[in-house]
């Protein structure tokens, strides 16, 4: 893995993000690090408990600019003093707003990782408050990082999945897999109740990821998506890795949101794959 990207804004879940990159350096020996951060403002903010808006001034959206890129400076500068002084650190500044920012810089960059700081606290953040539509529109796999979450080698990883799109896990050939293959256990965990043949699904599954030490496992829980966390929880797991498309289990195993599902797993990042 190359290069990793990292959307900047003053929370505490990107600033926890920003911690989990620097401890997980020595192992996810990226080369790269991009740091983007939109100094969009629109031009009409709403004046609080009113339905009116405040047109702001050109001097007001300079200040907010500058305070931006003062920003963007001291985050670099205080992760080249640290442990990424062998990480070449870009720092992209956009006045589009950060999604649309985010689509063009990884069209511009091919960047291999983005890195979302996502914290349970409501009106934590810009990316906090539009984390789903960043998850989604990005192109790349998206790594969310909770702001409980402490970095850990990835040895213990759950996979969730219908075993009906096995097709889909060759977006799991992620190089960050490839880093940890020889010591990871992969828990790939049924997202439907136990009413298969377990034998058959060990022998695909063995075709599939002949390099990696994997289990089969399922729930007894009525609710997948407790007993999915619930799983991770007594497995002490390092990752959750979500597949890509329509089966990937935030949409899959329950009528709720993958709002609801994120803001429940509070202490473990997840990695959601993208087809390939």
């Amino acid at each position: 893995m190359n290069t990793i990207l990292i959307p900047l804004d003053y929370a505490s879940g990107t600033q926890n993000a920003l911690r989990y990159v620097s401890a997980a350096h020595q192992n996810l020996s990226f080369i790269r690090l991009i740091l983007l951060k939109s100094t969009y403002t629109s031009v009409f903010q709403p004046i609080i408990s009113t339905a009116e808006y405040l047109c702001l001034d050109g001097d007001t959206l300079e200040a907010g600019r500058k305070e931006s890129v003062e920003y963007l400076d001291k985050v670099t500068k205080e992760l080249a003093n640290s442990v990424l002084k062998e990480v070449t650190i870009d720092h992209a500044i956009s006045e589009l707003p950060l999604a649309r920012a985010l689509v063009q810089l990884i069209r511009q960059e091919s960047p291999d990782l983005l890195i979302l700081g996502n914290s349970q606290e409501s009106k934590e953040g810009y990316i906090n408050d539009n984390l789903i539509e960043l998850v989604t529109i990005s192109k790349i796999p998206v790594l969310v990082v909770p702001s409980n979450a402490t970095y850990r080698k990835i040895r213990k990883v759950l996979l969730p999945m219908d075993f009906e799109e096995l097709n889909r896990l060759e977006a799991f050939r992620h190089p960050l897999f490839s880093t940890y293959k020889d010591e990871l256990i992969l828990h790939v965990f049924s997202i439907k109740k136990q009413q298969r043949d377990l034998m058959e699904d060990r022998n695909k599954l063995s075709v599939l990821l002949p390099d990696l030490n994997f289990s089969v496992d399922y729930t007894d829980n009525d609710d997948i998506l407790d007993g999915i966390l619930e799983f991770a929880e007594k497995k002490d797991v390092d990752l959750i890795v979500s597949l890509p498309g329509k089966y990937n289990f935030f949409k899959k195993i329950t009528h709720r949101s993958i709002t609801h599902a994120i803001a429940h797993n509070s202490n473990r990042p997840v990695l959601i794959l993208k087809q390939t």
